[in-house]
């Protein structure tokens, strides 16, 4: 809720943010539902009218849908059937399925951002307690045991918002990084690129294209409502101010049409970076999105890592808050974060360079690869977007115990999503089921019935909730043990790998831990080390 800045009304939230981008809005609408008091800084006036993120994974559709917009992001963000890569000696030499869908959503869809952010920002709404100060700009803060103390200024006027933690969402040029001293590492590519995005073009597209021509490399993407994105790179002698002439774009547009009859909405020269800050959060003040790491786009990554950030970070601080969770588990995030935001940046580097290259031998080298690769086993993974670095982890704040054969479930890993039966008959996505909090998933036996006292209470003092699913041929055990859902589909069936199996699931989706009846009191208990530590 856009809140007018008062210098006379002191302001005491538990989490200040600054940057109300879509991962900036996206963290407040998170700790939103958790109800924890919010400020949110943004130094523009409104949300900035110009294409930029163009597309999200299932990813990034289910960290949506967990903050309450499912079914309204749905329809705003048609799908894209497939990703080709083109070259001019023999045609599509790699072509990756983007069509159907995984966990629930469809694997690939593409946005119009301001549509996004005009979405997130009307999430705020449902909650007095999250504030939007826009037109205000973060200058620095004091970093103490108990506090963080953050200078702003508001329309001339200056004061001090002291706050639990500070989380700084203010993207690429992060102030709040420069002030923490910490830095981005990596490359910057060497090459320009212009961005061109056009409405109203003659032809609809449902499918990305890399058009990988030594010559002049191009990229082409759809985007909703009929518009399209072309990323032309610049040879060694152009100069980004020629690039962006109407008759340079003309030229450069013919293979599409007359780009006079279309609608330009933006033209744009930028240069990719693929950069990792050094520290992603310590202490009281965390970084997100691109204030954390910058992504080439090749991989179609940047935005959805700055959602997964949030996603990840925004329950540990509300559980912290809550005092349901040790302050320690905040440094998860930097650990299990920033490996997978390397592995995503470096498939995104390698992409661009199949994309790239200017070499027309490395070009014919490249196409026969690919082609030979279709007749090995690494074709599944070119073909079904395996290719992308899954959203786990092999450290942080889960158990490596694994005391389970035949599951699928692994600590670390997404818990999985399918569709589910209630029991007034009506069907749900599994996600539906659970509240932003910690919950013991019981696959064919109610969680309560194995749980001693001690884990019961310990349990209790997590905030911890629990879920009860059932299959077709599951005997209740009591009236009072009725499940919550059926597993019609047979999906969680073969991902727990049997009956009476449990798992340990976050409120981020990540599985902590599977185990069955006679581990589970000692599962509770060494997570609850974790946890809670010193609170024990």
């Amino acid at each position: 809720m856009e809140d007018k800045f008062n210098q006379n009304n002191p302001q005491t939230p538990n989490v200040v943010i600054i940057g109300a981008g879509p991962v900036g809005v996206l963290t407040a609408n998170l700790l939103g539902l958790q109800g924890i008091p919010v400020i949110l800084i943004d130094r523009n006036p409104d949300i900035l009218e110009i294409p930029r993120a163009i597309s999200l994974d299932q990813d990034a559709l289910r960290i949506l849908q967990g903050a309450g917009f499912g079914e309204e992001i749905s329809k705003c963000m048609p799908s894209i059937s497939s990703i080709e890569m083109i070259s001019p000696f023999g045609g599509i030499f790699a072509k990756i399925n983007s069509a159907g869908s995984f966990d629930g959503h469809p694997r690939l869809v593409s946005i119009y951002q301001p549509e996004l952010e005009r979405i997130l920002r009307n999430g705020l709404k449902r909650f007095p307690h999250v504030r939007l100060w826009s037109e205000c700009t973060y200058i620095s803060h004091t970093e103490t045991d108990s506090n963080v103390i953050i200078n702003v200024s508001c329309n001339g006027a200056d004061c001090k918002v002291t706050t639990g933690y500070l989380l700084g969402c203010d993207g690429a040029h992060s102030r709040v990084r420069e002030k923490q001293g910490w830095s981005l590492k990596g490359s910057s590519y060497k090459e320009d690129w212009l961005i061109l995005d056009v409405a109203k073009t003659p032809k609809t597209l449902d499918k990305v294209e890399f058009i990988c021509d030594p010559k002049r490399p191009v990229a082409h993407v759809p985007g909703p409502q009929g518009s399209q994105r072309w990323e032309f790179l610049l040879r060694n002698d152009e100069r980004r101010e020629d690039m962006e002439k109407p008759s340079k774009v003309r030229e450069l547009m013919k293979p599409w049409g007359d780009v006079s009859s279309m609608e330009v909405q933006r033209i744009a020269v930028y240069r990719f970076q693929a950069k990792v800050a050094d520290c992603m959060g310590k202490g009281r003040v965390f970084l997100l999105g691109d204030a954390a790491h910058l992504t080439p786009p090749f991989a179609g990554q940047g935005l959805v890592s700055g959602l997964r950030d949030s996603f990840n970070l925004s329950w540990k601080v509300a559980a912290v808050l809550k005092k349901n969770a040790s302050s320690k588990i905040l440094s998860s995030y930097h650990i299990e974060r920033k490996p997978h935001a390397i592995k995503t940046i470096r498939l995104a580097v390698l992409l661009g360079s199949v994309i790239m290259t200017r070499s027309k031998l490395k070009a014919i080298f490249r196409d026969i690869i690919f082609k030979l690769l279709y007749y090995t086993p690494l074709k599944r993974y070119l073909l079904d977007l395996r290719i992308r670095p899954k959203n786990s982890f092999k450290r942080g704040l889960f158990s490596k115990k694994v005391n389970l054969s035949k599951s699928n479930l692994t600590p670390g890993s997404i818990f999985p999503q399918t569709p589910v039966k209630l029991n007034d008959g009506s069907w749900k996505l599994s996600d539906d089921l659970f509240d932003p909090t910690l919950y013991i998933v019981g696959f064919g036996k109610h969680p309560s019935s194995v749980l001693n006292s001690r884990s019961l209470s310990l349990w209790k003092q997590m905030n911890g909730n629990m879920l009860y699913i059932s299959t077709q041929q599951s005997v209740f055990e009591s009236e009072s043990l009725i499940p919550d859902a059926e597993d019609v589909t047979s999906s969680f069936f073969s991902s727990f790998g049997g009956m009476e199996r449990f798992a340990i699931v976050r409120p981020d989706r990540i599985v902590v831990s599977v185990f069955s009846s006679e581990h589970a009191n000692s599962a509770i208990q060494d997570f609850s080390q974790m946890y809670l530590g010193s609170m024990l």
